[in-house]
């Protein structure tokens, strides 16, 4: 997720595009199960603002947190409530077809959009596809990293514009 938030950031900013506001310090905590660990010991110093993937199953602890005055409300923006979707992840904001060309070349497959069953996210459909349970996310993105220039320049009005909508929630959070 990192490497999407940094770099997509980055190439929309050089194009005078809404990224995200050069004050933002990305902090990956490793999943949505350890932010509140992380709000409890920075939250009180910090204006934290989390972003996560969202699920079917919610989530509970970080509106626990909110209930409780560790973090504000509109400081939990959740990837599905981008996407207009009750489910999502960070690689939902990419065009089914480009995401899936960077699963291609990262584990050297070669499946298509409509081999994918359901409207579910997409990292699911495609384990679901493979038999997984679960694939290495990070592999897409080590695509993404050695071959930069030419995947951000080929990205999609709408994948940029998605983006650009996520950073723009996040952003709005600086003023509160």
């Amino acid at each position: 997720d990192y490497a999407y938030l940094k770099h997509i950031s980055d190439f929309l900013a050089s194009h005078g595009r809404t990224s995200l506001d050069p004050k933002w310090s990305i902090v990956p905590v490793g999943g949505a199960d350890l932010i509140p660990t992380f709000v409890a010991l920075l939250g009180n110093y910090l204006k934290v603002t989390v972003l996560v993937d969202s699920r079917k199953e919610g989530h509970q602890k970080l509106e626990r947190m909110a209930k409780d005055g560790y973090l504000e409300r509109q400081r939990i923006i959740l990837v599905g409530d981008v996407l207009g979707h009750k489910t999502g992840d960070i690689e939902d904001l990419f065009e089914e077809d480009e995401y899936i060309g960077l699963y291609n070349k990262a584990f050297g497959k070669s499946i298509k959009a409509k081999d994918l069953k359901g409207n579910d996210p997409i990292v699911a459909r495609i384990a679901r596809h493979e038999g997984v349970e679960r694939y290495d996310h990070g592999r897409p993105a080590d695509v993404l990293l050695r071959e930069r220039e030419a995947i951000l320049s080929a990205l999609s009005e709408d994948t940029l514009k998605r983006f650009e909508d996520l950073f723009g929630r996040i952003n709005i959070t600086l003023a509160k």
